[in-house]
């Protein structure tokens, strides 16, 4: 069978927590896919013309980010709350391009937010649902009408680390999953192959302890991981889910 191509764009501007994610989001996708990564933060790509980007790519990740957010708490004026709209504004080519077409795309974190704000909803520092630890997350659909569910439980932990969340579920996306007032929008489905989840189904445990140690300050001082994270996470298969998904689009063609 013919190699699945997946372009993950990442908004991290550290290259070691870009490895990380990197390196994460391959293992899971498993075998079957060719993988390419691109830096938001680059200008050089012309993220103007996402045809000629797009035309040797079966599928795309947008990865999170631990360096911007939409609102954070932050001032209006604050570098990395303007840097998150300039990326929306760059960007919004290729998310039009990416709904016009339904390309099999996955956003991660980060990447579910931006995805939201392109769609609509807008993205607000929530203190009940911001968080860096697991949190149990339930599907609310039909599992066996989208396939990002297949195999996933019904309810499950997933590994969160973030200050914002949607507001909503934009108009014309499907709210997959949910985790109650902690974090009521935690997967979404639009078109019929663009999904997003707030958590990160890239990581496992291990993940975690090399994040921590990349990231200072990204747990309060003297907790440790198995304090705030569980050991198992069923959210790794929504993006082996995924990877299948873009291999059975290369399949049909």
């Amino acid at each position: 069978m013919k190699q699945a191509r997946i372009l993950i764009i990442q908004f991290r501007a550290r290259e070691v927590t870009a490895d990380l994610e990197r390196a994460s989001i391959v293992r899971e996708l498993g075998e079957g896919v060719t993988v390419s990564c691109l830096s938001a933060l680059n200008d050089s790509v012309t993220w103007f013309e996402p045809s000629i980007m797009l035309q040797n790519v079966d599928g795309v990740i947008f990865g999170g980010s631990g360096d911007y957010d939409f609102d954070g708490g932050r001032t209006d004026d604050d570098e990395a709350k303007a840097t998150s709209y300039a990326l929306l504004t760059k960007l919004r080519p290729l998310l039009d391009y990416i709904f016009t077409h339904d390309i099999p795309t996955l956003g991660i974190c980060y990447g579910h937010q931006i995805i939201g704000a392109y769609a609509g909803a807008e993205v607000v520092n929530d203190e009940i649902q911001k968080k860096s630890r697991s949190h149990e997350v339930a599907v609310v659909v039909n599992k066996d009408a989208y396939c990002i569910c297949a195999d996933v439980p019904d309810t499950f932990y997933a590994h969160y680390g973030h200050k914002d969340s949607l507001d909503r579920v934009p108009e014309g996306a499907v709210l997959l999953m949910k985790g109650g007032e902690a974090c009521k929008v935690s997967a979404l489905c639009y078109k019929k192959n663009i999904f997003t989840t707030q958590f990160h189904p890239e990581l496992t445990i291990d993940d975690l302890r090399l994040r921590v140690e990349a990231t200072p300050g990204y747990l309060p001082e003297d907790v440790a991981i198995e304090e705030l994270f569980v050991s198992v996470s069923s959210s790794n298969t929504i993006l082996k889910n995924f990877g299948t998904l873009v291999q059975s689009k290369v399949a049909e063609d």
